[in-house]
């Protein structure tokens, strides 16, 4: 006797249980005569639940409920997509409000504690006055920005991650290793954003809470909005960035008082000016705000191909170069002020969140300051996990397998133990880790521009086929990024100057050492770049 078969799938249970709704009409022939009834049904068979993964096939154990657990986390909102281009019907409609995301998220960026620290440490390891100081950091950053802000403009045009479209000019291996590169970049921006996080949580506390928890809670809350992906980064960002404006708006109003004392005699005997402090400095404040042209595009591919390239370059570019620039003078200020007021000079000795503490009042409200800062922190250490995660996948191809916000999870897994471990000396590691990110980027950014504005103009599906996003023999082999490296790696380390490495051009800068490498090596790689990215073209035709 023939036993009833058993469904097998959850659709399969879906159908037996919809036969007892089924009727059946009789039919007829061509003839006129009856034929079988066929049955009825009022079951449909839902596509898009299917493709949501509720219709899917899991296996058993615990890599079913694994895999179950995620299509659940996807299907409430959790992104998924990695650095797979996205198509055209998977992006957002462009409204006049498509624009204030891309805006706020580079001003929650950068509306932070580390904008500050990075002002500070003009006066305090690289020995400049005000004049030079402000001089630096809005010289300098005006100019670095601009790069970032055009990266982004490209990804509505292609659909693709920076380090995706890297690939297009650099080869596949090449970006390969400038993910690799651009992945330690932003780890180590992470460890210092997260001692600094640390830092302010423990004074909130009252220094009840040590600096190894603090940074441990401000990491997980970075966690969970990365994880869940871009849209939470924007919700975080249009929350973090109108407190974070009346915060430091609050800062400088109760420093406000004293910050003439950035231009007393105490602050004027103590620092001044010169060829080797600007350079330094400058070389510092360039690999501040340029590297995050390795990830500008990322968070921009969500918008329509038609989106104007101007409006959504200057929603960037000032988002970016204007909380970098108030802040970071802001620092600069207060730091020259610690000259003149003994307390604040010892609260600076031991961190710039103690300074900062120092400058409120260090009662009740500093405290809840201090939470504040860390809300900072959190609104810059998120985004930069999301595209951690993406470079990632393009320096490992494998990794393209794993879900994005997996990857999420492994890069928090990185750079905490860097950050609990580099908590005690965060000075040291702000001035040698920012000075260095300049270097690999006089290699990057040359080519970067270089393609899309000259090979490949304009920028769109035709002159970045996105067919061939990860097709090795289709895209350049990248011996023009080759040459162009090879050629600048030795002027580069010629012209730098760091505590444990002074090159020899550096040395002969007057009054001292200067640091001239990102100058120099940006110009030796656009030389050799152009005509041999032109034959490389020429003769491969990729």
């Amino acid at each position: 006797m023939a036993t009833k078969s058993q469904p097998s799938t959850e659709l399969d249970a879906l159908e037996l249980s919809d036969r007892s709704k089924d009727t059946y009409l009789p039919t007829t022939d061509v003839n006129g005569q009856d034929t079988p009834q066929l049955p009825q049904t009022d079951y449909r068979y839902d596509e898009e639940a299917a493709a949501n993964g509720r219709y899917r096939k899991y296996p058993n154990g615990v890599v079913g409920l694994a895999k179950r657990g995620m299509d659940v986390l996807v299907e409430h909102g959790v992104e998924e997509r990695g650095i797979e281009p996205r198509p055209e019907d998977h992006r957002d409609t462009l409204t006049i409000w498509s624009y204030l995301p891309q805006t706020t998220l580079w001003a929650a960026f950068n509306f932070n504690i580390l904008s500050f620290s990075e002002g500070v440490i003009g006066p305090a390891l690289f020995g400049l006055n005000w004049r030079a100081s402000a001089a630096c950091i809005i010289l300098f950053t005006l100019a670095s920005g601009i790069p970032v802000a055009y990266c982004a403009t490209n990804g509505p045009k292609t659909g693709m991650r920076q380090m995706v479209q890297a690939r297009y000019g650099l080869g596949y291996f090449p970006a390969m290793i400038f993910g690799l590169i651009n992945c330690a970049t932003m780890i180590g921006f992470m460890s210092l954003t997260a001692i600094l996080a640390g830092q302010c949580l423990s004074l909130a506390s009252n220094s009840t809470m040590s600096y190894n928890v603090g940074i441990v809670i401000a990491a997980l809350i970075a966690l969970i909005l990365s994880f869940v992906g871009l849209k939470a980064l924007h919700i975080v960002s249009l929350t973090a960035f109108p407190i974070m404006i009346v915060v430091f708006i609050a800062l400088t109003g109760i420093s406000g008082s004293k910050l003439h004392l950035a231009v007393a005699q105490a602050a004027y005997d103590a620092t001044g000016v010169s060829a080797s402090g600007v350079l330094g400095y400058g070389a510092s404040l360039i690999g501040f705000t340029i590297t995050y042209s390795a990830l500008a595009s990322d968070f921009t591919t969500s918008l329509p191909a038609h989106t104007p390239r101007l409006p959504l370059f200057l929603c960037v570019y000032l988002g970016l170069t204007i909380p970098i620039i108030s802040i970071t003078l802001l620092g600069a200020a207060c730091q020259l002020a610690t000259y003149s007021i003994v307390s604040w000079a010892e609260a600076s000795e031991v961190g710039v969140p103690n300074l900062i503490f120092e400058i409120t009042g260090s009662g009740g409200g500093a405290r809840f300051v201090m939470v504040l800062f860390c809300l900072s922190v959190v609104a810059n250490t998120a985004p930069t996990i999301y595209s951690a995660g993406l470079s990632g996948q393009v320096a490992i191809p494998f990794l393209v397998k794993v879900p994005r916000y997996f990857l999420a999870v492994i890069v928090t897994a990185i750079y905490l133990p860097i950050a609990i471990v580099g908590a005690s000396s965060f000075y040291v590691a702000l001035e040698n880790f920012s000075a260095v990110l300049s270097y690999w980027t006089a290699l990057y950014i040359p080519p970067t521009l270089i393609e899309p504005m000259l090979f490949r103009n304009p920028v769109g599906r035709k002159t970045y086929p996105v067919e061939i996003w990860n097709k090795i023999g289709k895209l350049p082999i990248g011996l023009a990024c080759i040459c162009s490296s090879i050629c600048g790696i030795p002027i580069i380390a010629a012209s730098m100057s760091q505590s444990w490495w002074v090159g020899w051009i550096a040395r002969r800068i007057t009054a001292g050492y200067g640091d001239v490498a990102f100058e120099l090596g940006a110009t030796v790689v656009t030389l050799v770049y152009l005509p041999v990215r032109y034959l490389e073209r020429k003769y491969t035709g990729r």
